[in-house]
C-alpha cells in the first residue's frame, strides 16, 4: 500500500452512513414540502418529487464516481502507483505474456481496479475542483459551495434562534430573546464542529430516532384526523402549472447531500455495497416525503395545511406531544449544522492550501494540494473552525436585526447555489474527471517503455448513468430550474 492509501480517523459501518444520508436529506425542508407539493396538486406534486428524488440520485452517482476517479488520479500521479497497479494486474492475470494487458474494459474489475479505483483518502469537493477544473471553475465552484454553505448555515442558526425564543418566552418572544439563543446554540454547536463526522456518530443516531418519531408521529397523527373528519383535500388541483417555480426551489431541500459526501462515503468500512447504500437512503426518504404529503393533504387540504407542517399539530390541542413536535425543527437542525460546518471547514481549507500553493509554487500541478484528511490538528483546525462558523453566525445574527426573512434567504441560497451544488458541480465533476483520468493514466503508462498502454480500466463506483445524455439531462434540468427561479422573482418584484 502506498503512503496515500493510509485510512485517516476511525471508520463507521455502512448502516451509519445510512444514518448520515438520511439526516442529511430529511431536514427541516421535508416540513414545507407537503405545502408546496400540494399547491401543484396531487398529480403533479407527486409526480415532481418522486422525479426531483430520481435526478438527485442520479447526481449522488455522479459524485461518488468523481470520488473514486480523484482518488485514482491522485493514485496514478503518487510515486509508485503505477508500479502497484502494474504488480496487480500480473497477479490477477490481465496482464498478458507479451506485456500487454487485456482489455479490462470488457471484464469484471479486478484487484488492480479494485485498488486504483478505492475511495480511501478524503477527496472534498475543493481538492476533487482542483484536480478536474481550470482556474476559472475553481473560482465558479468555490464562490458557489461557500455561499450554498454559509446561507444553509445562516438559515439553520436562524431557524433554531426563532424556534427556541418563541417556545420558551410563551410564544411572545422578547426583543433580546433572539440574540441569547443564538449566542447558546452557537455555544452548544462549537465543540461539535471541531471533530469530523466520524466523531458526530452518536448525535446522527439519536437524531434519526427523534426524527423518525417525530415524523411517523405526524403521519399517524394526521392519518387519525383523516379517519375522524373525513377527507379535506376537495380545494387540492390535480395539477397547477403556475406552482412549478415553488417546485422547484423546495425540492432542493428535499433531497441534498452531495456537498458532504466525501466526508461521509469516504470513513465506511465496507464500500463494495456503496451503490445499495445510497439507494436505500433515497428508497427510504421518498418514502417518508410521499407519506407525509398524501396523508397530511387528505387530512387538512390546502387551505389547511401550515409551513412547517408542525404547526398543524400546536400544543395546546396535542399538549406535551405538540410541544416536542414544535421542536422538531431545533433537533433537525441541531444535527446537521455540524455536518455543514464541518464540510465548510474542510473546504475552505483546500481553497487556502490552493491560494498557498499557487503563491508559494506559482503553476504546479493542482494534485499535490495536500488532502484536507491530512491536514495537522491542533492550532490550524482551531482556526479553521473558527473560520466556518463565526461568520455565519455574525451573518444570522445581522440578518435578523435587518429583518430579512428566512424566506428571502432559503429563495436565494435554495433556489441557485443549491441548485448549483446539486446538479451542476456533479455533472461537471463527473464529466471532467473522466476526461483528466484518461490523460493521467496516459501519462502514466507512457513512462512503462517495456509495457503496451492497455485499455482504461474499470472504474468500480462508475455510475449506472455513465453515458453523456445523462450529463447532458441534469444539466438541462439545472437550467430549467434557475430559469423557473428567476421567473419567480421576477414576478414577485412587479408585485
Amino acid at each position: 500500500m502506498t503512503k496515500m492509501d493510509d485510512v485517516h480517523g476511525s471508520q463507521y459501518s455502512p448502516f451509519v452512513a445510512f444514518i448520515y444520508l438520511f439526516n442529511l436529506m430529511v431536514g427541516t425542508g421535508c416540513l414545507a414540502l407537503p405545502s408546496v407539493l400540494l399547491k401543484g396538486g396531487w398529480f403533479l406534486g407527486g409526480f415532481f418529487i418522486v422525479i426531483v428524488a430520481f435526478l438527485s440520485y442520479v447526481s449522488v452517482t455522479f459524485m461518488l464516481e468523481a470520488m473514486a476517479t480523484a482518488n485514482a488520479v491522485i493514485r496514478l500521479r503518487s510515486k509508485g502507483g503505477l508500479e502497484e497497479f502494474v504488480l496487480l494486474s500480473e497477479e490477477s492475470g490481465t496482464l498478458k505474456g507479451d506485456g500487454s494487458l487485456e482489455d479490462m474494459s470488457q471484464l469484471h474489475p479486478t484487484a488492480s481496479d479494485t485498488h486504483l479505483f478505492q475511495i480511501i483518502r478524503r477527496t472534498e469537493l475543493g481538492e476533487m475542483a482542483g484536480l478536474f477544473f481550470n482556474e476559472w471553475g475553481m473560482i465558479i465552484f468555490y464562490t458557489i459551495l461557500i455561499l450554498y454553505l454559509i446561507g444553509d448555515s445562516v438559515i439553520y442558526s436562524t431557524l433554531v434562534a426563532r424556534s427556541l425564543s418563541v417556545f420558551f418566552d410563551d410564544f411572545t418572544p422578547t426583543e433580546r430573546s433572539f440574540d441569547l439563543y443564538l449566542g447558546i446554540f452557537f455555544c452548544v454547536s462549537l465543540p461539535l464542529c471541531f471533530f469530523d463526522f466520524q466523531k458526530t456518530k452518536l448525535l446522527q443516531m439519536t437524531t434519526l430516532a427523534i426524527r423518525n418519531l417525530s415524523l411517523y408521529t405526524m403521519i399517524v397523527l394526521s392519518a387519525m384526523k383523516l379517519v375522524k373528519r373525513g377527507r379535506q383535500d376537495t380545494d387540492v388541483p390535480v395539477a397547477n402549472i403556475a406552482a412549478l417555480p415553488n417546485l422547484f426551489g423546495g425540492a432542493v431541500y428535499s433531497f441534498m447531500c452531495h456537498h458532504s459526501l466525501p466526508g461521509i462515503i469516504t470513513p465506511m468500512k465496507d464500500k463494495s455495497n456503496l451503490q445499495r447504500i445510497v439507494q436505500f437512503a433515497f428508497g427510504s426518504v421518498i418514502v417518508v416525503y410521499l407519506l407525509l404529503f398524501v396523508t397530511s393533504g387528505l387530512a387538512f387540504g390546502l387551505e389547511g395545511i401550515k409551513d412547517p407542517l408542525t404547526f398543524n399539530f400546536p400544543p395546546k390541542q396535542y399538549g406535551f406531544l405538540g410541544d416536542c413536535l414544535f421542536l422538531f425543527p431545533v433537533f433537525t437542525l441541531s444535527s446537521s449544522f455540524p455536518m455543514l460546518s464541518i464540510t465548510l471547514r474542510n473546504n475552505l481549507d483546500t481553497l487556502i492550501q490552493h491560494i498557498s500553493q499557487k503563491v508559494t509554487h506559482g503553476n504546479a500541478p493542482s494534485d499535490t494540494i495536500v488532502s484536507t484528511s491530512q491536514s495537522k490538528t491542533g492550532y490550524r483546525r482551531i482556526l479553521m473552525t473558527l473560520l466556518a462558523v463565526i461568520p455565519p453566525t455574525v451573518l444570522c445574527y445581522i440578518a435578523e436585526h435587518a429583518e430579512v426573512s428566512v424566506d428571502e434567504l432559503v429563495g436565494f441560497t435554495g433556489a441557485f447555489a443549491g441548485c448549483a451544488v446539486m446538479l451542476i458541480i456533479p455533472a461537471s465533476l463527473v464529466y471532467c474527471s473522466r476526461r483528466e483520468f484518461a490523460k493521467a493514466y496516459a501519462k502514466a503508462w507512457n513512462h512503462q517503455k517495456t509495457i503496451s498502454k492497455p485499455a482504461t480500466p474499470k472504474n468500480i463506483h462508475q455510475s449506472p448513468f455513465s453515458g453523456h445524455v445523462w450529463v447532458l439531462a441534469i444539466l438541462v434540468w439545472a437550467g430549467l430550474s434557475v430559469l423557473f427561479n428567476l421567473f419567480e422573482d421576477w414576478e414577485l418584484s412587479k408585485k
